[in-house]
């Protein structure tokens, strides 16, 4: 009987986990005992504050309940959730710890149904600071590689978590992060940005305070304002698509939430994101075929520029599935409408009809991918939502569920371009459109399945088409399911035989590709489908209907075709086993080390088929094969297929066993007897490299059958056990060589394994009550085709040991095992052994335990309750063995004794063995290593090897994936759910493996693989470092044993290979972690590493070397205190009531609490030693540089800020930095920035220990300022008073100082922080005592001369590598450090110094040092007194001064860098007098010095690039200057003049909403989209006037005076600035300072590509204009924007203008296709159906094709009036040319030319629209291609041109398709066409 609680246990799975175990009955109240241990447990160690142990072994404990599949109940799993997650966000826990506690958290709280907000509330700001802190750490805070990694965790924590946020989250969420949003830096954007998409809660609840539609128009307005970063584009389309996921039923605008324009914003991403090639050149050819001048809808090179300067914020990103969210999106906002149509279907119908070229596979490039992909998931999203709503509890109002017509014109829209892209060109693009076309098919199996097959037929018939096959094959095995399912398609089955018989050519050796995809196929399609012949039973149904095309047959007609098809069964059998034998006999040779992956995974996948389809055989057909199979086996012996061969005969064997048995059993014995009597095996071969003897063949062919069929004949064998025993006997004693001794083993184990396991007996499609029914088998089998098994109900039958089984079980260990032991002790004794007959023995024995693993459950030692009396808080309590079926489990039986008795001698007969061998026969390696694996046997092996798990599992998940569909309540094939079954069996004996407790014995066995480990032999190292590495796992706290002889084996005294396997092993990840946790061992392994140095091996030196590297990599801070800041008393309580009300609760929690507090105590010590020995190490003068670097970086790497800084340190830290080695230097720099950072902290933290862990120090001339919340009367701007403040001079009185840039640009925050001046000289004045030695010590240093002259040499030496040579930072932080610290009075030392540096200006070195030091100095003066800045900057301004003067193009980079190093998060009050000295160089017209002048300029840029907004106030007196002299006659001048002009007008937007209140009402006035200004404000409107102006008049002179060429004259000159500055523009991130510029200058860029003497303004105009047309526009700026372009193309005079305008038309065209309104698109046609009758043929051409895309893209309606249009012209008689008869030349008559321009138009308006339908002929087309083929007399050469290229392009494109497309036509039009279409022959 299954007990109750196991029912219940099961209730919240769809698959009965436990129920389907053959042991439910033992499981009862297995889950609740152990949940409730956990609870308490977990509860005991939170309370008593033990994290590092306690807490994780019980979360480890919770993570494997839940891999059991075990329930967590709703009330226990929210306490559990709750409580992880407050360890989350203690400060001071450690990473590794957090991430753990993440995972398991996110396990918990991830399903949707089992815990909802009502039962759980988060809180969201810990998550965001723990986030913020580690990713974005101040300057001076080192940052760990590692721990960044560990916050993936804690990432996509936060994206399950937001569903538990609070009501009020979503407000709190905008305020803390639109205030920090700022177009200004691509960094802080996607800050703001990743944060707003990481936190926001996108499900709409009832109790929310803030709703999606509030802030839904501000997310649209922020996502138009930054543009070109492909990152931003993502983050945002994942925000809306999940928002519209969860909100369908809200919502009241056009669309759900969204309103038309935001979805169509949505479309237009999508075109970005998809990166197609458009737009012709001015030639009139495409530029599909690469890189033809052609622009692409996509971000170009700038993407990838923009998001790489994001840096760390990308972190923030989730993955980025752009194109699932996408789809998600278009899905979950198709909402049908009163006549069953849906906005955003016709949108997606749109978009599919546009870029239907692309799927072509003629037209592959990156973007099919992109495309085919987009398709496959908007199928998977469909196909999940149209399920969701077919539940019960699904919330989405009846009105706006999916229905059958919307489903059906969704399939009908993907339907061509996936038949199109199911044979694309690389595997990606096909294996994408092969799950569109399952998932449609799942959809709607009418659409798909009769065209889907029409091409699947041929494909497969023909043998041209190579790659059309394998796609074809493929594509089956992917729909095999829906199509075969005959309650799905009834009209399926009848294609099942022909197509498995069209897939049987397919199985070749010399394709293995195409072998596989048809193997993947038969096993698909059979693995549902009984494979019974029911031609024999006829029913009397006589079929009556005619077959019609289209109309669908009834059930009845379908099942009498499918019965009459299976009649072919059995031939197809026999074909397919043939097949499969020639395959055997063409297998290469079999090589274990070198075979070819190819051939493994086809002999797999070859034998995985043969096992689906004799599973799936009636009882006559499996007589068939079985006979096939014997014969095959009885008359040829084929050395390269044993083992596959041998697979075959298992797979036959386990489905009928006793036929199997009867057949194979005699028949192997009698042969193996004979070929031993004729001397086979009897070489002695026992080496791991001798190679096989020929004449051995055939013994081993019969060994391996015989092993094959024994190991699934299970109780089977009992009828033969006595020939068993006798041939094993026999085999033992005879084989001499080493597979015949391995070989012979694998039939001992075979014997025991098929005894004692716990396996599953059937897996076939149906439960064995149905398929055992003889008569629905034999008449109705066809009907349950297809039918999935159902997970809650599978009738598994499991093979579980008999009595008569375990009897015989034992009875052949004793007749094996106990003679080989004996033996090998005899040999021991009497140490004359030779290695084979060890080798025989040792296999007997490994072989005996690796087949009764599973016989106890445990090895036989009682274990003794390990007597500590500190069990509690080790963790270590007693692990209950898991249920899993094991032989013996009843104490009392004799049975049972000896089993455990079996076990326990096994174990201490290795530990002898061992022993001996290290005494006597260390040289015996063949021996040891098969010792090695008994070892590893023994101690890890409970019943299943952890591969042959793994395998289990990714051949599960492989076969799932390929029957898998969104939602589909794992409705698989019933072999899946069986394999599935068995895998959980498998994972609860892999269970039992884990955390047990160690014995003496397993002490011992482990220490035996350490000293092999470290033996003298390389092969023994490696096999048992393995092995060690394995078993260590299995057992608890292992490490500790291991741990000290290893890091003994690294001290100087050890021989050199023992070191060697101690740096192996310290390689393997979960030997090092120790080390890198455990402070019992820390220090010994670091003082090991840097002593290593007497090694000189080189191989050793290396292993040192990464063993280092892993170690500084895997290093993440440790903690020493966790501070618990929330009371954990309620969620304690909540989660274990009954525990926390005992009375020794508490007891119990405080003694745990004491050994935490003790241990951490004692980690405080070690650590304070182990510095003390590394500083001791390094004033050892005898070290090697190296190993002092070593040393070095370790000190630097355990520096923190809760631990005082010691003296010694800072005598470390100033020696470092005056090394002579550059590591050195860089780990001196760096230890010293770090220790003056935590002197200042310390100081500043005043003795709180606290808030060093939680880093929330406070500077106390930080103040908090509250923004004022305005009325709405008094409308005083904020950020323009911030602005003009910051231009004021300092009061030290009244000056507030904010140094946050991007503060207040977008929104102002409800508060912020701000300084004050400094009234003391200097920031600290009484240091902390703790650091005051320290202090002491780096103030000596820095007050002396010889520091400062010695750092300047080393600073300003020559750098070896090219990368170093820039400004470097953490130098400058270093200066800025110490000036921070000690005030000015270093700088008295300094000054000569730096000087000198200053002086020499043409040394680059000198220089770079210089730029280092100052920016240090002046970022170091950040709260110096007035009076102290004045002094220092009397001293610098004149210095500075200088230097500027001096920069030679050299050294300009430095000083540019430091200028931005100082000014950077500034309050420009601060720098002042620098940004005096760099505005006061002005402009110098005249001057001849190009590079003095444009230096100027550059670091002007470099101080408005970091004020950023900050800087605007300046630009009245900065820009006209810039103004004027546009027409700068230097290049180099120019360029930066075009850049600074446009990083300027930048600037000049500056949103500043007062509230995020405000900024959301402002937002939803309209829905956000394209909130950015598009129009001048008057201030630049004159501006631009003035430009303008000058640049007409200029060209007026440059036309007059045509002397000299243009390149010269003032109008080119200053079109290449203007130029310079849109291109800047254009392809800046920021469209505010761009937009409205476009207007105005368009038409004039267009006059610059004709000054036809200056090529550069010409390529320069060009690339704008490439650039105008791929900007995105926001819709309010098209119809300007199309009337500009549509002015240029109808008033300009020139036509080589009209020319290069069309292919800028195109590209806007195709990229806002969806923006546009009907009205502007037909406009735009209109006009292009004008210039077909342009005077200039090449305009006409051009024309020609942007009609043709503009049709295929969006105006199909259009046709008909075109075509009408078209074909009126047609008739246009063009008069004939006569000759002159006097001077015989042709004479055009009156007309003529006007005639020809005519009909010309005609003829190429006819042949663009049927080039717009290169893949299809609809019906108008027949017609007008004959009249064109009529036209082809005309006289007019360029008509007779047209006509023919259209015809050959036409035929090119049809070609593929022309037998389905020629049925279009009439005899008539085709005897017409065939002479236009036949290609001209030579001969004719």
């Amino acid at each position: 009987m299954v007990p109750l609680s196991v029912i219940e246990d099961d209730s919240q799975h769809t698959f009965h986990f436990s129920q389907s175990l053959p042991y439910t009955n033992l499981l009862d109240h297995e889950a609740e005992e152990w949940l409730n241990d956990i609870c308490i447990h977990l509860a005991l160690s939170v309370k008593a504050k033990d994290f590092t142990r306690g807490a994780l072994t019980w979360v480890k404990r919770l993570a494997s309940y839940m891999d059991m599949k075990h329930a967590v109940p709703r009330q226990t799993r929210a306490h559990l959730a709750k409580l992880l997650y407050e360890m989350i966000i203690m400060p001071g826990m450690e990473p590794a710890l957090v991430e753990l506690w993440s995972n398991n958290c996110i396990r918990l709280i991830r399903h949707r149904k089992r815990l909802g907000p009502e039962d759980l509330e988060l809180e969201w700001r810990p998550l965001y600071e723990i986030i913020d802190k580690t990713l974005f750490p101040k300057a001076r805070q080192r940052a760990l590689i590692s721990e960044s990694k560990l916050l993936g965790a804690v990432l996509r924590l936060t994206g399950y978590a937001q569903r538990f946020f609070s009501p009020t989250a979503t407000q709190e969420i905008l305020d803390e992060f639109l205030p920090k949003f700022t177009v200004h830096s691509i960094s802080e954007a996607t800050r703001a940005q990743g944060y707003i998409a990481l936190f926001l809660p996108v499900e709409n609840q009832p109790h929310y305070t803030t709703l999606a539609q509030d802030y839904l128009p501000t997310i649209f307005s922020l996502w138009s304002i930054f543009t070109y970063s492909p990152s931003f584009d993502t983050q945002f389309a994942i925000l809306v698509s999940l928002i519209a996921e969860f909100n369908v039923d809200q919502g009241n605008s056009d669309i759900g939430l969204f309103t038309k324009q935001q979805v169509k914003t949505v479309f237009t991403t999508l075109l970005r994101m998809v990166n197609l090639p458009v737009g012709s050149r001015s030639d009139g050819s495409s530029s599909v075929g690469g890189a033809a001048g052609g622009t692409t809808t996509g971000y170009g090179s700038q993407g990838v520029r923009v998001d790489t300067k994001a840096g760390s914020s990308l972190i923030l990103r989730r993955r980025p599935e752009k194109f699932k969210a996408l789809a998600r999106f278009v899905v979950y906002t198709i909402i049908p409408d009163t006549n069953n149509h849906s906005y955003t279907l016709d949108l997606l119908s749109d978009m599919i009809q546009a870029t239907e070229l692309y799927f072509h596979p003629s037209n592959h490039g990156n973007w099919s991918y992109f495309l085919t992909s987009f398709a496959r998931h908007l199928a998977s999203e469909f196909l999940k939502r149209w399920r969701e709503e077919l539940e019960e509890d699904c919330k989405t109002p009846l009105e706006r569920r999916l229905t059958p017509e919307l489903r059906r014109q969704f399939v009908l829209i993907l339907r061509p371009v996936t038949y199109l892209s199911m044979f694309g060109k690389d595997q990606y693009t096909v294996g994408a459109s092969q799950f569109t076309l399952k998932f449609l098919s799942w959809l709607e199996p009418e659409l798909i399945f009769p065209g889907l097959l029409e091409r699947i037929y041929p494909s497969l018939e023909t043998l041209t088409e190579t790659h059309r096959t394998s796609s074809a094959l493929s594509i089956l095995a992917d729909i095999a399911l829906p199509l075969f399912s005959r309650d799905h398609y009834p009209a399926g089955g009848k294609h099942l035989l022909p197509l498995l018989q069209l897939a049987i050519p397919g199985i070749d050796m010399n394709d293995p590709l195409k072998t596989i995809s048809s193997l993947m196929f038969i096993s698909t399609a059979l693995m549902s489908i009984p494979i019974f012949d029911l031609t024999q039973t006829q029913d009397d149904y006589y079929p009556t209907e005619d077959y019609m095309e289209g109309v669908p047959l009834s059930r009845e007609t379908e099942d009498y075709l499918v019965k009459a098809t299976t009649g072919e069964f059995e031939e197809w059998l026999a074909k397919f086993m043939r097949r499969v034998f020639t395959i055997f006999e063409n297998l290469p040779q079999e090589n274990r080390k070198k075979q070819g992956n190819m051939e493994v995974g086809l002999t797999q996948m070859l034998l995985h088929t043969c096992d689906i389809i004799f599973n799936q055989l009636s009882d006559k057909l499996y007589d068939l094969a079985l006979k096939l199979v014997v014969e095959f086996v009885n008359d040829r012996v084929l050395p390269n297929a044993v083992r596959a061969v041998g697979q075959l005969c298992d797979a036959i064997t386990s489905i009928q066993p006793k036929k199997a048995a009867k057949a194979f059993i005699p028949l192997c014995i009698t042969n193996i007897q004979m070929e031993l009597e004729h001397g086979a095996a009897s070489t002695e071969a026992h080496a791991a490299a001798s190679n096989l003897i020929l004449s051995d063949s055939t013994f081993h062919w019969y060994q391996n059958v015989l092993f094959s069929v024994i190991s699934s004949a299970g109780p089977e064998i009992l009828n033969y056990k006595q020939d068993i025993v006798s041939i094993t006997h026999t085999m033992v004693n005879q084989c001499r060589s080493r597979r015949g001794i391995m070989w012979t083993g694998k039939i001992i184990r075979g014997v025991l394994g098929t005894l004692l396991n716990v396996y599953p007996l059937d897996y076939r499609s149906l439960n064995p009550s149905q398929w055992n029914n003889k008569e629905f088998m034999e008449s109705n089998a066809h009907q349950v085709w297809g039918q999935p098994g159902d997970p809650a109900n599978l009738e598994i039958q499991w093979h579980t040991p008999s009595e008569a089984e375990k009897d015989f079980a034992l009875q052949f260990l004793s007749e094996f095992l106990d003679p080989s032991v004996a033996r090998l002790k005899e040999l021991m004794i009497s140490n004359q052994g030779h290695s084979n007959e060890l080798c025989r023995h040792l296999a007997v024995v490994r072989n005996c335990l690796m087949g009764s693993a599973t016989m106890v459950a445990d090895d036989g030692i009682d274990i003794m309750e390990i007597d500590n009396n500190d069990d509690e808080e080790e963790g270590n309590i007693h692990i209950p063995i898991l249920e899993v079926g094991y032989a013996f489990t009843d104490p009392n039986d004799k049975r049972t004794q000896k089993a455990r008795q079996i076990r326990k001698t096994v174990g201490e007969f290795i530990h002898d063995l061992s022993d001996y061998f290290t005494k006597y026969r260390e040289d015996d390696v063949e021996s040891i290593k098969i010792l090695i694996k008994i070892a590893r046997t023994y101690l890890s092996e409970r019943g299943v090897e952890k591969t042959q798990f793994d395998h289990s599992k990714s051949g599960y998940s492989y076969a799932k994936n390929i029957g898998q569909t969104p939602l589909c309540k794992k409705r698989y094939p019933r072999n899946l759910l069986v394999r599935r079954a068995y895998n959980h069996h498998m994972l609860r004996l892999r269970q039992n493996v884990q955390g047990r407790i160690r014995t003496p014995l397993h002490d011992a066995i482990l220490r035996d693989l350490l000293e092999f480990s470290l033996g003298s032999y390389a092969e023994i190292r490696k096999v048992s470092q393995m092995a060690l590495s394995a078993t260590a796992r299995c057992f608890r706290d292992s490490k500790s044993l291991i741990m000290p002889i290893l890091l003994d084996a690294l001290q100087p005294q050890s021989p050199a290979d023992r070191m060697k396997g101690a740096l192996y092993l310290f390689t393997h990840k979960s030997i090092i972690m120790p080390c890198l946790r455990n402070w019992q061992f820390i220090p010994t392994f670091v003082m090991a590493i840097c002593g290593a140095q007497h090694q000189d091996k080189l191989t050793i030196q290396e292993l040192i070397r990464k063993v280092f590297l892993d170690y500084i990599s895997h290093f993440n801070s440790f903690s020493f205190r966790v501070l618990v800041q929330h009371d954990t008393t309620p969620f304690i309580t909540a989660l274990a009531p009954q525990a926390v009300s005992q009375s020794d609760f508490n007891q119990r929690a405080n003694a745990i609490h004491l050994k935490v507090e003790s241990r951490a105590k004692e980690r405080l010590d070690a650590y304070y030693d182990l510095i003390g020995q590394l500083l001791d190490f390094l004033l050892n003068s005898r070290v090697h540089w190296r190993f002092a670097a070593m040393a070095a970086n370790f000190i630097e790497v355990f520096l923190r800020s809760d631990v005082k800084p010691s003296q010694r340190l800072a005598a470390f830290a100033n020696n470092a930095t005056l090394s002579e080695l550059p590591t050195m230097r860089r780990i001196g720099i760096s230890a010293t920035i770090q220790l003056l950072l935590y002197i200042k902290q310390r100081t500043l933290a005043g003795g709180n220990e606290d808030l060093l862990i939680t880093r929330c120090i406070r500077n106390p001339l930080k103040v908090d300022i509250q923004v004022q919340q305005q009325q709405d009367n008094n409308t005083t701007n904020m950020g323009k008073e911030l602005l003009d403040a910051s231009y004021q001079p300092l009061d030290a009185e009244k000056s507030i100082l904010v140094d946050n840039i991007t503060l207040g640009w977008y929104v102002w925050p409800q508060q912020y922080t701000a300084y004050k001046v400094n009234k003391q000289d200097f920031l600290l004045d009484k240091i902390d005592p703790d650091s005051f030695e320290s202090y002491k010590e780096f103030e000596k240093t820095f007050l002396t001369t010889d520091y400062w002259s010695k750092l300047c040499d080393y600073l300003s030496q020559e750098v070896n590598q090219k990368q170093e040579d820039r400004f470097n930072s953490s130098n400058a932080r270093l200066f800025s450090s110490i000036f921070q610290t000690f005030g000015d009075r270093p700088l008295d030392c300094a000054k000569q110094y730096i000087e000198t540096l200053c002086e020499a200006s043409d040394q680059k070195n000198s220089q770079r040092a210089a730029s280092e030091i100052l920016a240090g100095l002046i970022r170091g003066t950040k709260h110096w007194s007035l009076v102290k800045l004045d002094n220092v900057w009397t001293w610098l301004t004149p210095v500075l001064r200088k230097v500027f003067h001096s920069i030679t193009p050299d050294s300009l980079t430095y000083w540019e860098s430091f200028v931005r190093f100082c000014a950077g998060r500034r309050d420009p009050r601060r720098i002042r007098p620098l940004m005096d000295l760099i505005l006061e160089a002005e402009l110098d017209p005249t001057s001849d010095a190009a590079f003095n002048e444009s230096r100027k300029l550059l670091l002007v840029r470099a101080l408005v690039i970091t004020l950023q907004w900050r800087f605007e106030p300046l630009n009245q007196k900065i820009l006209p200057t810039y103004f004027n002299n546009i027409q700068h006659p230097y290049k180099q001048v120019r360029e930066v003049i075009g850049v600074n002009i446009n990083e300027l007008l930048q600037l000049e937007w500056i949103p500043s909403y007062p509230s995020v209140k405000s900024l959301l009402i402002a937002n939803a006035k309209t829905d956000g989209v394209g909130n950015v200004p598009i129009t001048l404000t008057s201030v630049q409107a004159e501006r631009v006037e003035l430009v303008t102006r000058k640049l007409d008049t200029w060209l007026e002179e440059m036309n007059k005076n045509k002397t000299g060429p243009s390149g010269s004259s003032n109008y080119a000159h200053a079109s290449k600035t203007v130029l310079c500055w849109l291109h800047e523009a254009l392809s800046h991130w920021n469209l505010s300072g761009t937009l409205p510029y476009i207007v105005p200058f368009l038409q004039r860029v267009f006059a610059m590509q004709e000054v036809n003497d200056d090529q550069d303004l010409q390529v320069m105009a060009t690339r704008v204009l490439n650039l105008t047309a791929r900007v995105s526009y926001p819709p309010s700026m098209l119809p300007t924007m199309i009337e500009q372009f549509l002015t240029i193309l109808t008033t300009s005079t020139s036509w080589h203008i009209r020319i290069r305008a069309l292919p800028v038309l195109q590209v806007f065209f195709f990229k806002h296709l969806f923006v546009m309104s009907s009205e502007q698109l037909i406009c735009i046609m209109n006009v292009i159906g004008q210039m077909l009758m342009d005077t200039q043929i090449e305009v006409r051409q051009l024309a020609s094709v942007t009609l043709g895309g503009l049709v295929r893209c969006s105006q199909r309606d259009a046709i008909q009036s075109l075509l009408t249009q078209f074909n009126a012209k047609l008739l246009i008689r063009v008069p004939k040319r006569k000759r002159d008869k006097v001077t015989g030349k042709n004479v055009e008559p009156a007309g003529f030319a006007e005639a020809v321009v005519q009909k010309h138009a005609a003829v190429l308006g006819i042949s663009c629209l049927i080039n717009a339908f290169p893949y299809e002929v609809p019906e108008w087309m027949p017609d007008i291609l004959c009249e064109l083929a009529e036209c082809m007399s005309d006289p007019a050469a360029e008509i007779q041109a047209t006509i023919r290229k259209t015809f050959s392009d036409f035929r090119r494109t049809h070609s593929d398709t022309w037998h389905e497309d020629m049925l279009k036509f009439n005899e008539d039009q085709l005897s017409l066409l065939s002479d236009m279409l036949i290609s001209p022959s030579y001969y004719a």
